[in-house]
């Protein structure tokens, strides 16, 4: 069938509003729905490279550059030291995920309390050693002159007698004579030692065995004391602590910048739960091909 110019006309501008229109609007919307996941894909990119950036677990890629703050390059060499020890206690855990949360809780949980206890241990000593600086430069309080001090006492003796100063002295103080403790008696202590030393001496290894872990179970509930959790994953977080502890402390206490340790302390704490979460993916089961029926 033959259309006259008009006929034509008017049909292709209904395809083009009914079907040409549409197609374009729909590849519009499809050409800003990429370029909005082009976007994300880029903020992720870029959020990665930051956190790379400032997160250390790297090996030793890491050691040949180093980072621009101090604390960062000390934590590395921490987290490289402290890694295997850690991996191998955590990755014992297998029986069940609970013992390795128990694990990762009580191992962060150790970790805030060294540093909280580094950092009050460190001021304690700076103010000591302003005391000290005060006292070598004159500040602390002079006795009285010696000679008012020999007025004084020749008063008091005078007034009240030495025994009844003496009695006074002592009820100042609140210390009556006749309770007085009485000495230590070295020897009979001396002799108990040696009669404990020679009863573990008759136990047997098994029974040694026992009476060990019963002391150290006394430190692993002060370890995890507060917190709730598998008891077999806090033993191992226990030891694992036990292990790698020196080398974080060693090297924060190496920092005297604030900021190096401010560095330090809150990515140590980042990387040791990335660590963790690292060291558990390893764990993650592999998936189960899927079964495949014969077809004779």
């Amino acid at each position: 069938m033959s259309l006259n110019s008009n006929e034509e006309k008017v049909l292709r501008e209904f395809v083009r509003k009914t079907f040409v229109a549409k197609m374009l609007r729909e590849q519009k919307k499809k050409m800003l729905q990429e370029q909005q996941v082009r976007k994300y894909v880029r903020s992720l990119i870029s959020e990665t490279m930051i956190e790379k950036t400032n997160t250390v677990i790297s090996e030793s890629k890491d050691m040949a550059n180093p980072h621009p703050n101090t604390g960062i390059n000390k934590l590395r060499d921490a987290i490289r030291k402290a890694k295997p020890s850690i991996k191998t206690k955590f990755q014992q855990l297998t029986s069940s995920e609970e013992q390795r949360d128990s694990f990762k809780n009580h191992l962060l949980a150790a970790f805030v309390r060294l540093f909280n206890e580094l950092d009050a241990i460190s001021a304690k000593a700076d103010e000591e050693e302003v005391l000290a600086t005060d006292s070598e430069l004159g500040l602390d309080l002079e006795a009285p002159p010696e000679d008012e001090m020999d007025q004084l006492e020749k008063e008091i003796e005078a007034e009240t007698g030495e025994d009844i100063q003496l009695e006074n002295v002592l009820r100042e103080i609140d210390i009556d004579v006749e309770d007085a403790p009485e000495e230590v008696d070295v020897v009979s202590d001396e002799i108990e030692n040696e009669k404990e030393a020679e009863k573990n001496k008759n136990l047997s290894q098994a029974e040694k065995d026992v009476q060990k872990k019963k002391e150290q179970e006394k430190e692993r509930e002060e370890f995890g004391a507060g917190l709730e959790g598998d008891a077999t994953g806090r033993n191992q977080s226990f030891d694992a602590f036990n292990l790698v502890q020196s080398y974080f402390s060693d090297n924060y206490l190496d920092l005297d910048d604030p900021n190096d340790r401010e560095m330090f302390k809150k990515w140590g704490l980042y990387n040791l739960k990335l660590l963790l979460d690292s060291f558990e993916e390893e764990l993650a089961p592999q998936l189960q091909a899927p079964e495949i029926q014969n077809p004779q």
